[in-house]
């Protein structure tokens, strides 16, 4: 597997939570223009926000998806928040799946 992608919410950095979706929405737009695509998008914790239902990235992440890249949300974040009926991109996933996954990957990246 190339390079995974982890983001484990739905902001960038610490500090200013406002100024952090407007990050992490920046760096999921440029992604989707990057080459190389990454091969795998994992999203944890708060981060499965950006693959269910209200957020503005689907159609990004979509395209990335569409690219040829895994699009994994954890099952148990999308529990814990209430969101498994609403994921719009990608699959429910597991932590077996979401670890193998990184520890297969050539590169991680964390934004």
């Amino acid at each position: 597997m190339g390079i995974t992608i982890y983001i484990a919410s739905d902001t960038m950095g610490f500090g200013d939570n406002e100024l952090g979706r407007i990050l992490i929405r920046s760096f999921i737009k440029v992604v989707k223009d990057m080459d190389p695509r990454p091969s795998c998008l994992i999203f944890v914790n708060r981060g499965v926000f950006l693959t269910t239902e209200g957020s503005d990235l689907i159609d990004d992440i979509k395209a990335i998806e569409a690219s040829g890249a895994k699009v994994l949300s954890c099952g148990t974040c999308l529990d814990f928040f209430n969101r498994k009926d609403k994921v719009k991109v990608g699959i429910v996933s597991n932590m077996h799946d979401i670890t193998d996954a990184l520890m297969n990957s050539t590169k991680v990246i964390r934004p």
